[in-house]
């Protein structure tokens, strides 16, 4: 499978902004930054994301990469590792070259009975002043990300750890919206 392409498209598609500008400005990177005595806040990339977007780009200089295991994380076995990364400067964010994560945020994708949702959280580390603000998101945002989550879960082992999410969110009752492929393009 052809990983690199796959990524090209969803980055591309995923190349939107929730609001015109950048929403960080807003809140002052409240999704990037830690706070007095937290530890140093990080995301996941997806699987191969490294590998085939960013190993090689200026985005690696600016980040601590880890590789986090099954066996020491609550990653599934099948998949048996992630790429957890933190920024060392949330303010000096290369915005073109950002992850998958921070692309779709507030957004998370979900799978439910073989349907792709997308869903925001109830509970969340980082609580996006623009969830409660929805009307102002650009009209595209939501249908783009859609896009760009079933362009990637044609690889295995994203659909893997989005089947993996989806379960927990369930069962933690950790859903606060969700919006089927109907719901997001019924203005089309």
């Amino acid at each position: 499978m052809d990983y690199k392409s796959i990524y090209e498209n969803a980055y591309e598609l995923m190349d939107v902004q929730i609001i015109d500008g950048d929403c960080g400005k807003l809140c002052n990177h409240h999704c990037c930054r830690t706070y007095d005595g937290e530890k140093k806040m990080g995301i996941y990339l997806m699987p191969y994301e490294l590998e085939s977007m960013l190993e090689d780009s200026e985005f690696i200089t600016n980040f601590k990469v880890e590789k986090h295991t099954s066996f020491e994380y609550d990653i599934p076995h099948s998949i048996g590792y992630l790429y957890y990364i933190d920024c060392e400067d949330e303010f000096g964010c290369l915005r073109h070259l950002r992850p998958i994560q921070c692309r779709t945020y507030p957004f998370e994708p979900h799978i439910e009975k073989g349907q792709l949702y997308l869903t925001i959280e109830k509970d969340q580390i980082h609580n996006c002043p623009l969830i409660d603000k929805m009307e102002q998101w650009n009209e595209e945002f939501a249908k783009r990300i859609y896009l760009g989550w079933k362009e990637l879960i044609k690889i295995e082992n994203i659909r893997l750890m989005v089947k993996y999410d989806s379960k927990y969110r369930n069962i933690e009752n950790n859903v606060k919206i969700k919006l089927s492929e109907t719901e997001i393009f019924k203005n089309i």
